[in-house]
C-alpha cells in the first residue's frame, strides 16, 4: 500500500453527524482515509464488495478487498499527499452518494491537483457492498435518482458551510 500523507479536512457548520448509519458510515470512512490512509478504509468494505470507476483500466470491474486495495493504489500512486478537503453526504435508500473536494500533490513536490468528484456506495449490513466513482457529480447524482439542480454546490443541507 501507498504510504501517501492524508489528513482531515477544516470541519464547517453542518457537519454534525447523521442519525442514517449509512452516512456515519461513509464520514467515518472519509475520516480514516484522511487520518490513515488507503490502508485504514478497507475495513468499511464488505469481504465481497464490488468496485466500478469506468476511468480505470479494462472494464473498470474490480471484486473483493484485494482487488480494491489495488484500486486505492493506483489512485493514489505518484502523490505525496492525499486528503478529502471537503465533502457532503447525501442519503439514498441503503446508500449515499458522496461530493467530494479532494487535495493531491504529487511525490518530491510534484503537481498539485484539486479534484470534485462523486462517489455513489450501496452498504449492506453496515458496510460498503458496492461503490462506484464518478468525474461527473451530475452524472452520479442523475444515476442515484437525484436532480443535479436540486442539490446544492458547496452546500450542505441546512446552508452555506
Amino acid at each position: 500500500m501507498s504510504k501517501t500523507r492524508c489528513r482531515w479536512p477544516h470541519s464547517r457548520k453542518g457537519d454534525e453527524l447523521s442519525p442514517s448509519s449509512n452516512v456515519d458510515t461513509c464520514r467515518r470512512l472519509v475520516a480514516a482515509f484522511n487520518e490513515g490512509g488507503a490502508e485504514a478504509v478497507l475495513e468499511f468494505f464488505a469481504d465481497d464488495v464490488e468496485v466500478y470507476d469506468p476511468d480505470m483500466p479494462g472494464d473498470g470491474t474490480y471484486r473483493g478487498r484485494e482487488q480494491l486495495a489495488q484500486v486505492l493504489e493506483q489512485l493514489l500512486s505518484g502523490n505525496e499527499e492525499a486528503f478529502v478537503r471537503d465533502f457532503e453526504v447525501l442519503p439514498v435508500g441503503d446508500r449515499v452518494v458522496a461530493l467530494t473536494h479532494t487535495y493531491m500533490r504529487g511525490e518530491g513536490g510534484g503537481p498539485e491537483i484539486e479534484l470534485r468528484d462523486a462517489h455513489t456506495m450501496t452498504f449492506r449490513d453496515g458496510k460498503v457492498v458496492y461503490w462506484r466513482l464518478y468525474l461527473d457529480r451530475d452524472e452520479a447524482l442523475s444515476d442515484a435518482g437525484l436532480d443535479p439542480a436540486m442539490v446544492g454546490r458547496g452546500e450542505r443541507p441546512g446552508g452555506p458551510g
